[in-house]
Parts: C-alpha cells; sequence; structure tokens
C-alpha cells in the first residue's frame, strides 16, 4: 500500500495572492481534502467517490445502459466499462440483455444491494465530519450554491 501524503488546504506562511479570491481554486482546495476524509474513511471497501455514485446510480435507476451510466458520470464508455467489470467480480452488478443487442442494462445484484447499504452509512458518516464545522442551514446553503455552480 502506497504511503499516503496528506493534503494541508493551507499552509502558514505561504502567499496565495489572487488564489484567495477564485471560487474555482477553493472548491478544488476543499475537494482535496473531502476527497481525502473519503479515501481513509473507505480504504478498507476498496471504494472511489466515483465507484460509490455509480452504484448509487445503478440502484436507483434499475435497468440503466452502460452508455448513460457513463454519461451521468460524466466518464467514457470504456471506464464505465471497467467499472462494471470490477462490480461483477465483485458479485455487486450484473449486466442484463436489453432490447439493443449493443447494450446491456445494469442491476444491483441482491449481494449489490445489502453492500451498497453499508457504503451509504460509511459516506454518511464521512459526509456528517467533513462537514460538522457548518450548521444544517448552512449545509443546505452550500449545497444549494454547489448545484447552482454545478448547474453551469
Amino acid at each position: 500500500m502506497a504511503t499516503r501524503i496528506h493534503f494541508n488546504a493551507r499552509i502558514e506562511g505561504v502567499a496565495y495572492d489572487l488564489l484567495d479570491e477564485l471560487v474555482g481554486y477553493a472548491v478544488r482546495r476543499a475537494q482535496l481534502s473531502i476527497y481525502e476524509d473519503f479515501a481513509a474513511a473507505l480504504e478498507a471497501e476498496d471504494l472511489t467517490p466515483q465507484r460509490f455514485s455509480s452504484l448509487v446510480i445503478v440502484e436507483n435507476n434499475p435497468g440503466i445502459s452502460q452508455t448513460r451510466l457513463a454519461e451521468v458520470m460524466g466518464i467514457a464508455r470504456s471506464g464505465v466499462v471497467a467499472l462494471i467489470d470490477g462490480f461483477e467480480k465483485k458479485g455487486l452488478v450484473e449486466r442484463q440483455a436489453s432490447d439493443d443487442r449493443r447494450s446491456y442494462s445494469l442491476q444491483l445484484t441482491r449481494a449489490g444491494a445489502r453492500q451498497l447499504q453499508r457504503y451509504k452509512r460509511a459516506v454518511k458518516a464521512h459526509d456528517e465530519r467533513i462537514s460538522a464545522a457548518l450548521s444544517p442551514a448552512e449545509k443546505e446553503q452550500l449545497l444549494a450554491l454547489l448545484r447552482k455552480l454545478g448547474a453551469g
């Protein structure tokens, strides 16, 4: 296992100049800190944010195609194929033939549904930990603002 280097979002004595005024820079710094906590909390599960998000999308959209999942996730179709291959090996997701013979529909297996519930509990605990400095109103405001930025 590789040695993890701790990300420090703000280093004392370093002048950040314009960077302190840039929304994108602040979001990226926050994302790095959040990702580090996620990785540490879910390392034993071999779970990444992308894998978790993919499983949640498949669970809530039974029969979704690999192509549509790639679109939703914002990744190449080949990336989704690799994700699903890994999920199949673990018994979490199964591919089923669809009306289009070039495409598969995706379903969580029973084991996948059980495992995803465990993952959800761990991810919720992570989310509560990383947002603990925010009041409930601040957390909702932050989510609303990020959604607004994400909508382009």
